[in-house]
């Protein structure tokens, strides 16, 4: 970590006000919190059994609206179990994905090296998937599963309609292709879609949920599906190491994530839709999408990086409101920052997000 990323950090923490996700809470408060919901239960789960763990995955499954869920560690392990496991049904081990997929871009091609599987990355980077882009798949009945991101994070929570995401889960029906959902951020796409998130699993055989990003739970994720799919989830997680003597933390901070922050989920989307065109009015900055899909989008800022994180440090420190995270890519000279919205953006009016923004961009040119 270098020095400006440090102090950045250091002023982040420090901020009475944060445009970012929800509230954090110290290692000790949290871990308070999740004691004081221990108190529930007589003991702990123990390599996935027991009252705590099976009543959270029971939970999942109905909100999901799909017959069984498993407690995973992790994403990264969720998702290549579910596609290893339709590629073993069909006979097949080739997966299709978007070329901005989490398992193209951040995991180091485990789908493939560790899990024998083979990927062919269809449609373009900067948009959602089309149909057009699965109909140009040369042999689509080599393909095992369709991997579909709701919404897509790389291109700011962009999500494509209802009547798209219908017509690409038909396509891979047709070609007997499973369909799988990577919904890290699926908490965010009821309200666009206005529809349930047992409907909008319905579109799907299986579908992998995070436990923090949106909820601000520890870690963990859950993968959902049919019984029997769950079932070899579960013996594919024991081989994998990924079926732990106990996740009761990460169980505890979850429940507890569920009910603060899923509830206020359709509200701070109202809120994203709200805050977008006030920042896409600042000089020097896009906003992507320009109209919110989801409670997140990119900002596209006319900076250099490194003057970018020294004007949003400066101004948390002397301001004590932090207004960017920091930049996760520079592309055209631009840097983008992902702006998640959450419990802490409701507690100001989108104005006041508006003004602080704009005062320390000004910095950029003094």
């Amino acid at each position: 970590m270098n020095d400006l990323t440090q102090a950045y950090q250091q002023a982040a923490a420090a901020a009475q006000h944060s445009l970012l996700r929800h509230p954090t809470l110290s290692m000790a408060a949290m871990l308070r919190v999740c004691a004081e919901r221990a108190e529930r239960y007589e003991s702990p789960d123990v390599y996935g059994q027991g009252a705590i763990i099976e009543q959270f995955e029971q939970r999942l499954a109905k909100l999901l609206g799909k017959p069984a869920a498993l407690f995973l560690p992790s994403g990264t392990l969720a998702q290549p179990m579910a596609l290893r496991i339709h590629a073993e049904a069909s006979g097949r081990n080739r997966v299709l994905l978007h070329p901005t997929s989490h398992l193209v871009l951040h995991e180091q091609d485990g789908y493939q090296k560790l899990w024998g599987l083979s990927g062919e990355v269809v449609g373009a980077a900067e948009q959602v998937l089309q149909l057009a882009d699965l109909q140009a798949v040369a042999q689509p009945k080599s393909c095992a599963a369709l991997v579909l991101e709701l919404p897509m994070r790389e291109i700011g929570g962009q999500l494509p309609s209802w009547e798209a995401l219908q017509q690409q889960v038909a396509w891979a029906r047709e070609h007997g292709i499973a369909v799988h959902i990577d919904g890290a951020r699926l908490w965010q796409c009821e309200n666009y879609y206005g529809r349930s998130f047992a409907d909008i699993c319905a579109l799907a055989d299986s579908v992998y949920v995070s436990l923090y990003k949106d909820l601000g739970g520890i870690a963990g994720a859950v993968l959902v599906g049919a019984t029997e799919f769950v079932a070899q989830a579960r013996v594919w997680s024991r081989r994998a190491g990924g079926n732990l003597i106990s996740m009761y933390p990460y169980i505890l901070a979850a429940e507890q994530g569920l009910e603060d922050n899923l509830v206020l989920l359709p509200q701070v989307a109202v809120y994203t839709r709200e805050l977008a065109p006030l920042l896409n009015e600042l000089p020097g900055v896009q906003v992507n999408p320009e109209e919110p899909q989801a409670t997140m989008f990119h900002l596209h800022i006319n900076a250099e990086r490194e003057a970018l994180i020294r004007a949003v440090t400066n101004y948390a420190e002397e301001h004590g409101v932090l207004v960017l995270p920091l930049p996760r890519a520079v592309q055209q000279g631009r840097c983008v920052c992902e702006i998640p919205l959450g419990r802490n953006a409701l507690q100001q009016p989108p104005t006041f997000w508006q003004q602080h923004l704009r005062a320390c961009l000004e910095r950029l040119d003094q």
